[in-house]
């Protein structure tokens, strides 16, 4: 095993070969060692990193010969603690004992900082009987976008039939676990339930009752904290890869552990599980045109990782696919969010929402996942079926993410308050700073700033659906159409808001990152979010069980390298 200990180099001795050091911005310049020239693309406001070694002050002006030197050797470098970067973590020391891995996460939680610990923690797996169906279904979730090759979905599947029992390797017992089946009716699980091979996935949680952990991350964290061929450090961000451009193979990386930036060799490869970009207002501009929105949590995930990538020419996909938007309340100064509620905060079956306009802009019943089993049992056709099943909603007969305004307002009376639409968050909307109420619906659209015969209009209209029992405009379901006629009547501030992105860097069903040309970057990895395999249609459990089963992946063809 090669330890996670300062490489021999680290005393100045050069390293014999031209390298790439890839870093998160794209500033540049060049540096020599020993003879040859180093390209530097270094990070904006910062020294360059190809420039410096530990211990020393960075530099932006090119070094002199002989300069660079490896601080520090592991045999596999993961970037990222969420459950992606732990499960290949786990993979390492569980599997190869001897080879050693050194787990980087940008935050100060050794849990991660992305969306694995503040997430649901249900996660997906199959049966080995149920594989090929498993990967039906993951085919007709794709729906009509065909980036994810059928091998990578393969692979998906392959690894899906392991979930379950590889937890339980690793310590888990029965009565640690809630087990949903797919053939039940349970919230999102299945999330399409429409689709002919939905009962082939399975779905399992740390919520059993006697559980000794609640979530899975912390169940994996204390797996990987008793692998002693596993280093796990806290707010070392990565800041550089760095390549070889003749073979173009990722060498290792550069991470800063707060006072300096520290060259770690890899000699079997880098696993890039940093996760979305999700707080990038830049690249959510880009990506999404949804500047605004802001992520349930996740506030580490900014991208870095992509900018980085994006250096070493890597093909990107699914870069507009994720978890979104539903719109959420918020405090009036624009403060902070209302409590998250999966069902919807406030519960949007008790009233509507509208737009700065007045009006009513799209099917308003929604959160992260609104789901109207009556429908489905009705015999209501996918393409005609409403809800919000993590962000995608019905629209013109397909599923999508729908663009959302940067403000909206959810609307309600006395009655549907009474009956608890805002009981979630708390006693008094007006007092807690999020909307005001009014008499009457002329004073609250005034308070509001709206347009007050057309939010008149708007809400009588609405009210004339309630009392026919059909919504002749978005078609909600006739269980969620509550009138909005008993004083006072309430409004209440709302902004988009979201739970992951799933775009990044392209994988193949090895896990390996592939460049722009289509050709295999070598010793580097993805897992998780970051490059998600998830595209079309998502089915919830699927991020954490991609998490587990690419972690894996990932790690076992890093292994696989002399």
């Amino acid at each position: 095993m090669v330890a996670n200990s300062p490489h021999p180099c680290s005393e100045g001795e050069p390293i014999g070969r031209e390298i790439i050091m890839a870093m998160a911005q794209s500033r540049r310049s060049f540096v020599k060692t020993a003879g040859t020239t180093l390209l530097v693309a270094g990070l904006t406001g910062m020294g360059l990193a190809g420039c410096s070694s530990k211990g020393g002050a960075s530099e932006s002006a090119p070094a002199a010969d002989g300069d660079f030197a490896w601080d520090e050797e592991t045999d596999v470098l993961v970037v990222g603690a969420g459950l992606a970067g732990v499960a290949a973590a786990v993979t390492v020391g569980k599997e190869s004992p001897d080879a050693s891995c050194l787990l980087i996460e940008k935050g100060t939680s050794p849990l991660g900082n992305g969306n694995s610990p503040f997430s649901s923690g249900w996660f997906m797996y199959t049966s080995a009987d149920r594989e090929q169906a498993a990967l039906d279904y993951l085919k007709e979730l794709r729906h009509s976008d065909t980036g994810t090759p059928d091998d990578v979905l393969a692979a998906f599947a392959t690894e899906l039939t392991r979930n379950l029992d590889w937890i339980k390797e690793l310590g888990a017992a029965d009565t640690d676990l809630t087990i949903v089946p797919g053939t039940t009716d349970y919230a999102c699980f299945p999330e399409y339930p429409e689709l002919e091979h939905s009962a082939a996935i399975d779905y399992a949680a740390f919520t059993a009752e006697d559980s000794k952990w609640d979530h899975v991350t912390k169940f994996m964290n204390e797996v990987v904290g008793g692998l002693p061929s596993v280093t796990l450090k806290t707010e070392c961000p990565l800041v550089a890869l760095v390549q070889d451009p003749t073979t173009k193979a990722v060498l290792g990386g550069i991470y800063n552990d707060g006072k300096n930036d520290v060259r770690v060799k890899a000699n079997k490869g880098v696993i890039m599980t940093c996760g979305g970009f999700e707080s990038n207002p830049d690249m959510m501009a880009n990506y999404f045109s949804q500047p605004t929105v802001t992520p349930i949590a996740a506030q580490e995930n900014t991208g870095d990782g992509h900018r980085i990538c994006a250096l070493l020419n890597v093909a990107e996909w699914h870069m507009n696919s994720g978890a979104g938007f539903w719109n959420t309340i918020r405090k009036l100064d624009d403060s902070g969010w209302g409590k998250y509620n999966g069902s919807g905060s406030p519960l949007k079956n008790l009233g509507i929402t509208v737009g700065d306009n007045g009006r009513r802009f799209y099917m308003d019943w929604d959160a992260c996942c609104t789901f109207d089993w009556d429908q489905f049992y009705a015999g209501v056709p996918m393409n005609a079926a409403v809800g919000s099943r993590h962000g995608h909603m019905q629209f013109g007969g397909n599923w999508h993410l729908l663009p959302m305004p940067e403000i909206s307002w959810f609307v309600c009376d006395q009655a549907a308050m009474d009956a608890g639409a805002y009981a979630f968050q708390g006693t008094d909307p007006v007092a807690e700073g999020f909307g005001y109420k009014a008499d009457t619906l002329e004073d609250l659209a005034a308070q509001a700033n709206l347009p007050v015969d057309e939010f008149v209009e708007t809400v009588t209209v609405w009210n004339g659906y309630c009392e026919n029992g059909k919504d002749l405009s978005f078609f909600r379901p006739p269980s969620t159409l509550t009138p909005v006629k008993t004083p006072p009547f309430y409004i209440m501030m709302q902004r988009p808001q979201m739970l992951n992105t799933d775009g990044g860097p392209v994988r193949n069903a090895k896990g390996e990152i592939i460049d722009i040309e289509g050709n295999v970057i070598p010793h580097l990895y993805s897992a998780g979010e970051f490059g998600s395999v998830w595209s079309g249609h998502y089915q919830g459990g699927g991020n954490l069980g991609e998490c587990l089963a690419f972690g894996r992946i990932a790690a076992r063809s890093a292994l696989a390298n002399e």
